[in-house]
């Protein structure tokens, strides 16, 4: 008797089964984005635009909404590694940021945090009132990136309306991060600045202050004990809890914690017998890999449901997010260029920090070609994290639900 096999006892088409392992390779769909990114961020759209290090970004966003994933693990990899890097670049400069600029930072990452509080409450009750309430203070922490402010409010909150706020911080955090990081690649083309004369001023700034006498350490071509030590030591900063009292408790997260031990050790320049000062050349070559990484898979993981998630709950938050976002950067703008006249190199750090977003710390050093726009934003970060975990309780405390 014959044994009869219809077409779902078949052999599988091997090209189909290679694609599919393709598709369902998170490292294919990353290098995918960063393939198709950086050639479109090539392309000059006229007036010397370009999308540059945002390439990657625009490109996951697009692999995320058509359903390619990456493993979450990933993000939190490509992220320690491309902070390592600015930070131990920025490193050289760190002393004579920290002199120069150091309270006007702090006052940075206060203000702008503060413009973005005081206009949610005035979106939440007059603008934006026929919304849901939630839903719009969720663009607070979402439109200036900040995780740890999801946080605080997820505590703060009743329990009726922590999943709207939760929803305004994913669709305000998308938005956030798209407009600090194409304000970082298209100011300085719109406002026709000189970046050769921006670098100059700042090492001006930078030379007059640093001490002749400070850490003499002999300089390394790359150290891959040193580059973990970094990361290993910034890992444990950025999960230690920093008590609060009432407010509850935040921590820095791998990008603070990071952050700060390679700025730290690199200026150190030498733990034990493990150095810890490198060659920026090397570096900056890591930097520009990872950063490719780190962008792609940030905009893969945020396309996945972005539009339906838009279409189902309305473009008012959308524009609160946008609202928030705008207004603190040009708050910071203001205090940076038209008060403080910082030339770009700090300016650019700090409403970066002041915006808490690693992304558009990203594209400022892509549109710079400069890394030590990290040391203002590693000086304007903690402080601007901290703020948005307050403000984050203090919106619930205001704002009647």
């Amino acid at each position: 008797m014959e044994s009869r096999r219809g077409p779902s006892l078949r052999e599988e088409d091997p090209v189909v089964t290679a694609v599919d392992a393709l598709v369902s390779s998170g490292v294919f769909v990353m290098f995918l984005a960063v393939l198709i990114g950086m050639a479109f961020g090539r392309v000059n759209l006229g007036r010397g635009i370009k999308f540059g290090v945002a390439g990657p970004l625009f490109a996951g966003l697009v692999l995320g909404h058509f359903g390619f994933t990456v493993p979450g693990s990933f993000s939190g990899l490509t992220l320690a590694l491309f902070v390592a890097a600015v930070g131990l670049i920025a490193a050289h400069e760190i002393e004579g940021t920290i002199k120069t600029y150091g309270l006007n930072f702090v006052v940075i990452a206060v203000v702008m945090p503060t413009i973005a509080l005081a206009f949610t409450y005035v979106w939440t009750q007059f603008v934006f009132a026929d919304a849901s309430t939630a839903l719009i203070m969720g663009s607070f922490s979402g439109a200036l990136t900040s995780s740890p402010g999801l946080g605080s409010a997820m505590e703060a909150l009743p329990e009726a309306a922590r999943a709207d706020y939760q929803i305004g911080h994913s669709i305000g955090y998308v938005v956030g991060v798209l407009i600090i990081v194409m304000f970082q690649q298209l100011y300085p083309v719109l406002g026709k600045l000189d970046i050769a004369s921006e670098k100059e001023r700042f090492l001006e700034k930078v030379s007059g202050q640093t001490e002749e006498d400070g850490p003499s350490v002999a300089e390394v071509t790359f150290s891959v004990l040193g580059f973990a030590l970094v990361i290993v030591v910034g890992s444990v900063i950025g999960a230690i809890e920093i008590p609060m009292g009432p407010i509850g408790a935040a921590s820095l997260g791998t990008t603070g914690g990071v952050l700060i031990a390679a700025l730290t050790l690199g200026y150190v320049g030498r733990v034990g017998p493990i150095p810890t000062r490198m060659d920026t050349t090397v570096l900056s070559e890591i930097r520009a890999f990872t950063l490719a990484m780190f962008l792609a898979v940030v905009g893969i993981d945020a396309g996945a449901g972005f539009v339906e998630t838009i279409a189902e709950y309305g473009a008012q938050v959308v524009a609160a997010s946008a609202l928030n976002s705008v207004i603190a950067i040009v708050g910071g703008l203001l205090l940076t260029r038209l008060i403080w006249k910082m030339d770009w190199i700090h300016a650019a750090g700090g409403i970066t920090g002041g915006h808490t977003d690693t992304k558009g710390l990203a594209a400022a050093i892509d549109a710079t070609d400069s890394d030590e726009v990290a040391a203002g934003y590693g000086n304007t970060y903690p402080f601007a994290l901290l703020a948005m975990v307050i403000y984050a309780k203090v919106l619930v405390l205001v704002v009647p639900l």
